[in-house]
């Protein structure tokens, strides 16, 4: 049974009840994510210099997505997940060996869809959708992202959403691959033997949105910031002066410019 009932002792919460599953790779999902504090209003050496109220601060959970696709054995799409404020869906794939990853999710990935590293042809044939592989396997003219530049670095160009590039080119002389990114016009060279996705990455549609909604960030925590020059001297070190301010400053009025 994947699912679990647990009741709370509290008086508070006596008769509340939660369902949460208890997989065997629970604890192990729990591990690709890090909680990460923001390093906002302190200066280069780690010191707190201005004191400012906002969630920002707060500490917030990010995955740590993998970027390195030379994994050998056969991998399952489990489960999506949205990341907001970037706007990118990952994939969170369990190999045959145990193994658990979040991976960058392509237009081709499915749910509880098999993802493999193909090394020949043979294997390119045999996973039509999905996959990852070497750039001398796909063909002239496809649509490739998550493009690796070095081989073994990881995916280095078009990791966004919606981004991909063209293949123009393979040498098979100077075993190198003529990649062209159709938006922004630039044209690249790298080995064959690096590592692409096959598709686009995820959410094409993110350049369509229009955000025209006030207080859009609010509904993901975040409060606004005034700046410290808009406000008077007893609020902030910056405050007062007509914005004539020389240098930033802590709250005790000391300068942190050159530190």
């Amino acid at each position: 049974m994947f699912l679990k009932k647990l009741t709370y002792t509290s008086p508070a919460s006596r008769n509340a009840v939660k369902f949460a599953h208890d997989w065997w790779y629970q604890k192990k999902n729990n591990k690709l994510s890090l909680k990460i504090k923001s390093k906002a209003g302190r200066s280069t050496k780690g010191r707190l210099v201005i004191r400012t109220k906002t969630s920002i601060l707060r500490k917030l959970r990010s995955i740590k997505i993998n970027y390195n696709y030379r994994y050998q054995p056969l991998g399952l799409v489990t489960t999506f997940q949205l990341i907001p404020f970037r706007n990118l869906v990952v994939s969170l794939v369990l190999y045959a060996n145990g193994a658990l990853t979040y991976l960058t999710k392509g237009l081709e990935h499915r749910a509880f869809k098999y993802l493999i590293f193909a090394r020949n042809s043979r294997e390119r044939k045999f996973r039509k959708h999905a996959y990852y592989s070497w750039i001398v396997l796909f063909s002239k003219l496809s649509l490739i992202s998550l493009v690796e530049l070095i081989p073994g670095t990881g995916a280095k160009y078009c990791r966004s959403s919606g981004t991909f590039a063209k293949l123009k080119k393979l040498d098979m002389v100077k075993q190198s691959a003529v990649i062209k990114f159709p938006k922004t016009q630039v044209v690249k060279i790298t080995s064959f033997y690096s590592i692409a996705c096959l598709g686009k990455v995820d959410l094409p549609q993110k350049r369509k949105y229009v955000n025209l909604k006030s207080g859009y960030w609010r509904s993901f925590g975040v409060k606004p910031i005034v700046r410290g020059v808009a406000r008077n001297p007893v609020d902030h070190p910056h405050g007062g002066r007509t914005k004539a301010i020389k240098y930033p400053r802590t709250p005790w009025g000391k300068t942190t410019k050159f530190k």
